[in-house]
């Protein structure tokens, strides 16, 4: 085996790979939608670039209970990048329709678990949907991806081989700076700032992996590490901290049995919202007194709120827990801050789906989002998953089932740029992406910016949700329903004053 096949996968890219199952496949499903573009102009692009990173190249597989990217000796691009046409001048009814009958095509494990697809005869142009096993990379790493294959112009010539690898890492700096977005849920570095935890997972991760890959042994290194008594307080608080925190995420008790929860089928259905100004969305979150992200939190649990009652469930003061992902990367310019991977530990948000009045209803998730801010649950969760691939796959699966049990859907939020982005030479109009759902979730959420625009994504079981459409279509209209005579409101103490909603 050639040294490059030996490079080990972490321990938290095991996790993900080995969390598939027949009715939850761990795949992040991606769409642009491109101006005219020719197809073998498309595919040069793809070869020139996303090829770059050579992990594309490669599958990963275990060998004697270890976990190795192995390059696909007989790697041919033609495997992973296909031409559709669907009947007709396709809409968007039938894009629908055609994705959700690939949600759940599982990969063939022999080659690498990526694959694209380009629907030419899209009535909005051309559609190009990428399907990738979260193994090989989490959100915020394939927002780099998007910027090292893409341009800021029509007028850029081809490149390929390093100069694609340092063009991400530009790229995903300037993505980390667009304040398009509001910095603690849509941007790379400054995206969740949760500094209680940060120094320690980081030291934790090179510890667990250094000692825990041979079977734990005590060294040198650690003992002098040990007799050093600062060194010796600092962790023994942060583990204490850690260790209330294991034990508050293990007392949370399971999501109550909703519409939104059930037995799983194969089948999935998707659908994404028409676009938003970002400007108009800034400009409600700003009469609020509150962040974007609390805004469009808020939005998805009033539309939840109208599914759950039209199902017959009880929701007055009800709340459900959605499982959102926090980016916790290196600083910029540090080693693995640009890598590939998955690097994100999740929080448990509570969304107020028993509040019906929408500012009570923000201004809630606001003082939840900012408890949550002075929390180690995601150092915790990030530690747990990280274990999770070193343990056998037998203790892998009881341990994610518990606190898929905890949630009632997955939610993420990805970060895009304010200007257009060109493939090609060919605008990208519009960005969108699923995410995957674990154990026995039925419901995942997604927001994208991009262009200066913010656009909401579902994919969900097919029996629970056969009408996805009307749930991201109400998450828009609730943006409306937040809009209200500001001056009548202290948002610092919300409860205290009448509200009135225009």
């Amino acid at each position: 085996m050639s040294t490059e096949a030996n490079e080990p996968i972490s321990g938290v890219d095991i996790a993900w790979l080995r969390m598939d199952t027949p009715t939850n496949l761990m795949v992040i499903n991606s769409m642009l939608i491109i101006e005219s573009i020719d197809f073998e102009e498309f595919k040069r692009t793809v070869r020139n670039r996303f090829l770059a990173y050579s992990r594309f190249k490669k599958r990963p597989v275990c060998h004697s209970g270890q976990y190795y990217w192995e390059p696909d000796p007989y790697f041919d691009l033609d495997n992973h990048v296909h031409k559709v046409a669907l009947t007709g001048n396709a809409d968007k009814a039938a894009l629908q329709a055609y994705l959700a009958d690939q949600l759940s095509v599982a990969f063939d494990p022999s080659k690498p678990l990526w694959q694209i697809h380009f629907v030419e005869n899209y009535v909005d142009g051309v559609a190009a949907i990428l399907r990738i096993h979260h193994c090989y990379a989490d959100g915020i790493s394939l927002v780099s991806v998007f910027h090292a294959i893409t341009d800021q112009s029509p007028n850029v010539k081809p490149f390929s081989g390093p100069d694609v690898v340092a063009r991400a890492n530009v790229s995903a700096t300037e993505a980390g700076n667009d304040e398009s977005i509001e910095p603690e849920s849509f941007s790379a570095d400054e995206l969740y700032p949760w500094p209680l935890y940060q120094q320690f997972i980081d030291n934790a991760i090179h510890w667990v992996e250094r000692y825990t890959r041979v079977g734990l042994k005590a060294s040198e290194e650690s003992v002098h590490l040990l007799r050093d008594p600062e060194i010796v307080k600092t962790y023994a608080n942060d583990c204490l901290k850690v260790v209330s925190e294991v034990g508050k995420l293990a007392l949370l008790p399971p999501d109550p049995k909703t519409s939104l929860k059930g037995s799983l089928g194969a089948r999935k259905k998707c659908a994404w919202s028409e676009p938003v100004s970002l400007d108009y969305i800034k400009s409600v979150a700003q009469g609020l007194g509150c962040k974007i992200n609390d805004l469009l939190m808020s939005c998805v649990a009033g539309a939840l709120r109208e599914k759950m009652k039209e199902s017959g469930d009880d929701v007055e003061g009800h709340t459900i827990h959605v499982t959102v992902p926090v980016n916790i990367r290196p600083s910029k310019g540090a080693k693995g801050a640009n890598e590939l991977g998955n690097y994100f530990g999740t929080v448990f948000v509570p969304l107020p789906v028993g509040i019906a009045n929408p500012i009570e209803r923000v201004y809630k998730l606001k003082h939840d989002m900012i408890e949550l801010k002075k929390s180690f649950q995601p150092g915790v969760s990030f530690g747990l998953l990280f274990a999770a691939g070193l343990m056998p796959k037998q203790v892998q699966k009881p341990l994610m089932d518990v606190f898929a049990k905890k949630t009632s859907a997955v939610m993420s939020n990805v970060p895009g740029t304010k200007e257009p982005r060109y493939l090609a030479g060919a605008r990208i109009k519009e960005q969108m992406f699923w995410v995957p759902q674990t154990g026995g979730v039925g419901l995942g959420l997604s927001i994208i910016s991009y262009g200066g625009q913010v656009q909401f994504g579902l994919i969900g079981d097919a029996k629970l949700f056969p009408d996805p459409e009307k749930i991201v279509r109400r998450c828009v209209e609730h943006i409306e329903h937040h809009r209200f005579d500001f001056s009548l409101v202290d948002s610092d103490n919300y409860g205290k004053e009448k509200t009135k909603v225009s």
